[in-house]
């Protein structure tokens, strides 16, 4: 229940050695951060937990926004996603994907097959435009323009991690040991 702030470039006052830290006081789930806020290049700190996503500027010390979360969150991802101009938040929680602005304000949401186990954000159709994708516990890795579907592809186990790694390629990980390569809907290769 507590995120442990580290900054190694950062000399402590009067010789504490104390790191400062954030109590959250619930099961935390996931953490992220990425540049979020208009006009600024600053990374975020987000926080997931099973009923909330807590979005903080480290460096102003405050909040920017606390979101009650329905379906929790298992993952999330920072970026440009789909047609939205600005950078989002994705969290991934139990069958659902939403997207949130530096307010909070929900501008993406999507039902998925199963509970979401990892995001990333790519440009898989090479339009300019990031595709995001959803790996999943029923085996699945989906590809979504905004909140449109535009490919599924199955696997063996639940899907652990998701990288875009440009073009039109991105790699996975799976609970049982694969890891693989996709270019588009090409598996080039696993072991």
């Amino acid at each position: 229940g507590k995120v442990l702030l580290h900054n190694p470039h950062e000399s402590n006052v009067a010789g504490s050695s104390r790191q400062p830290r954030l109590n959250i006081n619930e099961q935390i789930t996931a953490v992220a951060a990425g540049p979020l806020l208009p006009n600024s290049t600053r990374d975020v700190l987000l926080i997931g937990t099973p009923n909330f996503l807590q979005c903080y500027d480290v460096e102003q010390n405050r909040d920017v926004f606390f979101k009650d979360v329905a379906d929790g969150v298992n993952c999330m991802v920072v970026g440009n996603c789909g047609s939205y101009n600005s950078s989002l938040v994705v969290v991934g929680g139990n069958c659902s994907v939403q997207g949130s602005d530096s307010t909070g304000k929900e501008v993406l949401w999507t039902v998925t097959g199963g509970n979401v186990t990892a995001l990333a954000l790519a440009d898989i159709d090479e339009d300019g435009s990031n595709e995001l994708l959803v790996g999943s516990d029923d085996a699945d890795i989906r590809i979504y323009k905004d909140d449109e579907l535009v490919l599924q592809i199955p696997e063996a186990d639940v899907v652990t991690a998701l990288v875009g790694l440009g073009g039109k390629s991105f790699a996975y990980a799976l609970r049982n040991g694969t890891i693989g390569v996709y270019q588009d809907s090409t598996r080039l290769w696993r072991v």
